[in-house]
């Protein structure tokens, strides 16, 4: 029987979505060891390097593809901190802010600590399938919930940053852009995390269908189902936050899909593994061998190869339309990005004293 399509599941090459804080790596060079004659100046340098970094964020971001691996990623996340390292070191020596006012300063300096924390814990990291997968499920949903609260803590760190930008800006009587829109980067990573929740539980089932767990079987459905609403009500909020909601969209299908395998594989399972069950005990059998015995293992052997094929052809057959939906759904998060991104003019007038 063909053995499943576990091994060329996209699942252990998924495109890394770590969103914003990985860009703040991609700095060229800091310009603040000069002295600035204005706040204008020091204001629109700031401007340029926050610019280049979200620029670079959506480059990235839409530029990262299946072929990065969980290891790959672990040698990229150690570049960037010491990329964000050097950066702080380089701010803390040769910026000494704005006629003493080091606020905006001091600020960028902990959202980049705050970056290095997040990429040294682990809980930026989106692709560690065969990790998380080898975890008990308890241990999986903790793992879960802490990154989804490391995501949020940021994105928080990320608006205080705003917050005292805007501060900083006032005391010298400035008036920073106010945009209105959505912030992009926020939304994505939010809707990613939904869609790497699914397939962190999917993957542990596919594990637990390998160790023919009957228990874990049940129990990473029931899981499957519990994230399932999860995300049809986080998606129902987000819906009205884009126009485009074609990413929203997408999330709904593929986790209506994975949801959908309870009704196409539990009784199939069951009964594929229940007669696996039986034939161990025959083969485990201390009785004396007999014709009858003889007769009964082998129709339990033909009917242990029937219900494992039929589990199979099934599994299989899922697994094929998945990673289908999978790759499309990569696709759409993509064209999301690009056809959303609009920094090009986010701050043709950063700030003025109007």
């Amino acid at each position: 029987m063909k053995k499943p399509t576990i091994q060329n599941s996209p699942k252990s090459n998924l495109l890394i979505q770590v969103c914003f804080f990985l860009l703040v790596g991609l700095l060229p060079a800091i310009s603040y060891s000069q002295n600035y004659r204005t706040i204008e100046a020091y204001m629109d340098d700031f401007a340029k390097n926050e610019l280049f970094v979200k620029k670079s964020l959506m480059d990235y971001s839409v530029s990262i593809v299946e072929s990065q691996l969980y290891s790959r990623t672990k040698v990229t996340a150690i570049r960037i901190i010491e990329k964000l390292e050097s950066i702080n070191i380089t701010l803390k020596t040769n910026n000494k802010g704005f006629e003493g006012n080091t606020l905006l300063r001091d600020s960028f300096i902990k959202l980049n600590q705050r970056t290095i924390d997040c990429l040294k814990n682990g809980s930026l990291v989106l692709n560690d399938y065969d990790y998380q997968s080898a975890l008990s499920l308890t241990e999986i949903v903790e793992n879960l919930a802490t990154k989804e609260r490391h995501l949020i803590a940021y994105y928080q760190e990320l608006k205080k940053y705003e917050q005292d930008k805007r501060s900083f800006a006032l005391c010298y009587k400035l008036h920073l852009k106010n945009n209105k829109s959505k912030n992009i980067l926020e939304y994505n990573a939010y809707q990613n995390i939904l869609f790497y929740k699914m397939n962190v539980i999917d993957e542990k089932l596919t594990y637990v269908i390998n160790a023919k767990d009957k228990k874990g079987f049940s129990d990473c459905l029931n899981m499957i189902m519990f994230t399932h609403e999860e995300i049809m009500l986080k998606t129902s909020e987000y819906k009205s936050e884009y126009k485009d909601t074609s990413l929203n969209d997408a999330n709904i299908e593929y986790a209506n899909y994975i949801a959908g395998q309870r009704g196409k594989l539990s009784e199939l399972f069951n009964a594929y593994i229940d007669e696996y069950h039986a034939l161990q005990t025959l083969k485990n059998s201390k009785k004396p061998e007999t014709s009858e015995s003889i007769v009964a293992y082998n129709n339990t052997v033909k009917s242990y190869n029937t219900k494992k094929n039929l589990f199979y052809v099934v599994f299989n057959n899922i697994q094929i339309t998945k990673d289908k939906m999978y790759d499309s759904w990569l696709t759409t998060n993509s064209a999301f990005l690009k056809n959303n991104s609009q920094f090009d003019s986010l701050y043709h007038k950063y700030a003025t004293n109007n």
